[in-house]
């Protein structure tokens, strides 16, 4: 079996569908106004279409019109139709295409129809029917903004049309001569400033090269500015002489304050680094997530080295809204306050901020649950029980499940209850166009096809209701596509319902015995989401995510009770090596090979390895997920830089967030959530979260 990435699918042939689609254009098949009331997809018909594309393919246009006429169908008509439509360079009109999309305004790749619809529109429309147009549908391509721009000038709107003009300029991605035609274009229109806006915009996103297509444009101080900043990003020799060629007046940019700042950080000068966040630079919140990031990494420095007054001084001070940084600085100033300075009142104030501005279930619980520790440490239990209680109402978070265990509520408890779709309900799903659209793909090319893969992912973001999620996907795991049934689940949890069912799926085999089923679940949902042969860029391999030298050093001997491992700090790779003897390089790409087409030795060979951890650690399920993640050999450096969890003195809570790579600390809070959901799943008996955090006795992990 070929191998393939997380987030990709072997493509079909594209010709073959185009040839064919053009075919039914010329019969006129799918271009009126038929009906899709027809059962589709009988067996006859999908193997006449089958054949059709075979034809098709191999130029066979004759025989491919007469297997057409055959089987007639229309709902596979039109989904041929869509894909010619979707095509880049299609021969189909603008009455085709604008057609097909009110006709079918739910399926999916809208973009690409609209798209060859601007290709497509009539040169004589009445700029008001082309404004109309572009009024609910943006233009996406320059052709498009063109038409539109000209039509909101003939029809009283110039400054509409310049506005528009200017933002694609700043913000847009253009070829070389795309960039040169559009300025030339608009030559009239665009100012100096909108120049020196888009080279900022440009080397904010690290398009260096488009950036220096800019550069002649912009005043010599703007040039000055954009070269300091080139320099520090990349880490160039002579950035000192750079800032100095930056004229007084532009000193305090906030694009140049941001690669100092960046630059600093990168050479250790975390001082120097600090000085300019204490500045509060200028603008900060318009490009908010990248400041985070800076403030995020000085502060955990400043944390290694137990400066937390400092620390929480830079964190507080961030200026994000919203998003994971939001999340990450409200939580992690909180936390400070409450675990470090002892200001629980200051501390309450943010972990009420983080569940008020944000909308995620884990987020929401993580705020709700310290702002009950909080309150516990300002002695008002009351109102700590009623954020306990908020907490379990996001019953399947680690955190919604430490607060049922706070309350000493009965294990498994808080888990959610699963949506229940009534018969209507199914029948009026199973008559959905889309959902016969999507098994009929999956009949006709497989349901590992790229196509089948986007109309599930086109109904799994459709989908408004708990109800709908199920049964998306149910669909996805009743054609044996596991993964997407679990990316269901988490679009599905992200709006607040949980999937127990098909969002946890189950391995076709029988899992080893060590150790417990849960968590070899629970590590292949969050590694691979039961892609058997998905490969990370890191090199990691199948179901458990295994790197081929791990394998070859857990298959070489039996596994020893505390296996020496070391790791460096080079990131994912190091999460899953350990260093064996050297292998023959055909041996490692055979174990590699045999990673991904064979499931069950994947299984075996992870499962080996992640018990090997769980024994290392003394039974600590924490820090055998932790080493699984980062490695071995980081988790042994955190127990020496943070303390033990697993003796008295380190609250094991504490620890968590306390190590240094948040992936890290996602997976492992995202992984147990799993082990105790899929005890559900597989009907084992239920355990408090605080027993799984409290597993294994002090050792020299």
């Amino acid at each position: 079996m070929k191998a393939r990435t997380l987030n990709s699918r072997n493509p079909r042939n594209k010709a073959a569908g185009r040839a064919l689609a053009a075919m039914l254009l010329c019969l006129g098949i799918g271009l009126g106004g038929v009906g899709l009331a027809r059962a589709a997809g009988t067996t006859s018909d999908v193997g006449i279409y089958k054949q059709a594309l075979r034809a098709a393919d191999q130029g066979k246009m004759d025989e491919a019109q007469r297997l057409v006429r055959r089987a007639p169908d229309d709902l596979a008509s039109q989904l041929i139709l869509w894909m010619t439509l979707t095509q880049g360079g299609t021969d189909a009109s603008w009455d085709a295409i604008t057609g097909f999309m009110k006709r079918h305004p739910d399926w999916p790749n809208q973009a690409a129809l609209r798209r060859n619809a601007e290709a497509k529109m009539p040169s004589d429309m009445p700029y008001a029917q082309v404004r109309e147009w572009f009024e609910k549908n943006p233009p996406l391509t320059l052709v498009g903004l063109g038409r539109y721009a000209d039509a909101l000038m003939e029809t009283g709107s110039s400054d509409k049309a310049i506005d528009l003009i200017r933002d694609r300029y700043i913000n847009g991605s253009f070829g070389a001569q795309e960039e040169r035609d559009y300025r030339q274009r608009y030559v009239g229109l665009l100012r100096p400033a909108d120049h020196a806006a888009r080279l900022d915009q440009l080397i904010w996103a690290d398009k260096i090269d488009e950036a220096r297509r800019v550069m002649p444009l912009v005043d010599p101080g703007r040039q000055a500015v954009a070269e300091a900043r080139i320099a520090m990003a990349a880490q160039s020799p002579g950035v000192d002489g750079a800032l100095r060629r930056v004229p007084a007046s532009l000193q305090n940019d906030p694009g140049l304050q941001y690669d100092r700042t960046r630059w600093r950080r990168r050479k250790d000068m975390d001082d120097g680094a600090m000085e300019v966040l204490a500045s509060k630079p200028a603008e900060e919140q318009a490009h908010a997530a990248d400041w985070w990031v800076e403030r995020h990494i000085l502060a955990r420095r400043l944390m290694e080295k137990e400066q937390y007054a400092r620390a929480y001084e830079l964190v507080s001070g961030h200026a994000t809204k919203d998003g994971l940084g939001f999340a990450q600085a409200e939580f992690l100033a909180g936390w400070l306050a409450l675990r470090k300075l002892n200001q629980p009142d200051q501390a309450l104030k943010h972990f009420e901020a983080l569940f008020r501005g944000t909308s995620s279930p884990v987020s929401r619980s993580r705020g709700a649950y310290w702002a009950g520790r909080a309150l516990d440490a300002m002695g008002d239990k009351e109102r700590a029980a009623t954020w306990y209680d908020t907490a379990t109402t996001y019953g399947g978070t680690f955190y919604g499940l430490l607060a049922a265990d706070h309350l000493e509520r009965p294990p498994g408890s808080a888990l959610p209850v699963e949506p229940e779709p009534t018969d209507e309900q199914r029948r009026a799903f199973d008559k959905r166009e889309m959902v016969r659209v999507t098994r009929l793909l999956a009949r006709i090319e497989g349901a590992d096809s790229d196509r089948t893969t986007l109309f599930i992912r086109k109904l799994s973001l459709d989908a408004k209701t708990g109800e709908e999620y199920r049964m998306v996907g149910e669909l996805a795991l009743a054609l044996k596509r596991k993964d997407l049934a679990v990316t269901t689940s988490r679009a599905a949890w992200q709006d607040g319902f949980v999937l127990r069912h098909a969002g946890f799926p189950l391995l076709d085999m029988k899992p080893p015995a060590r150790p417990e089923a849960a968590l070899i679940h629970g590590i292949i949902r969050q590694e691979s989401n039961f892609v058997a042969d998905a490969v990370s860029s890191a090199g990691a391999r199948g179901l458990m995510q295994v790197m081929p030298t791990t394998a070859a050093g857990v298959n070489r001997a039996p596994a020893p009770t505390k296996p020496a491992a070391k790791t460096t700090k080079n990131g994912k790779q190091d999460a899953k090596s350990k260093k064996p003897p050297a292998k023959q390089p055909s041996k490692i790409n055979s174990t590699a090979n045999r990673l991904t087409a064979d499931p069950r030795y994947n299984v075996e060979t992870g499962s080996t390895y992640l018990a090997d951890l769980v024994d290392r650690f003394g039974g600590s399920y924490v820090l055998a997920i932790a080493a699984y993640n980062a490695g071995p050999g980081r988790v042994a450096g955190w127990l020496r830089d943070y303390g033990d969890p697993r003796g008295a003195g380190v609250d094991m809570i504490d620890w968590i967030e306390t190590m240094p790579i948040y992936e890290t600390r996602n997976y492992v809070q995202r992984v147990l959530e799993n082990v105790h959901l899929y005890r559900a799943r597989l009907g084992h008996p239920s355990l408090r979260m605080t027993l799984d955090l409290g597993r294994g006795a002090a050792t020299n992990g």
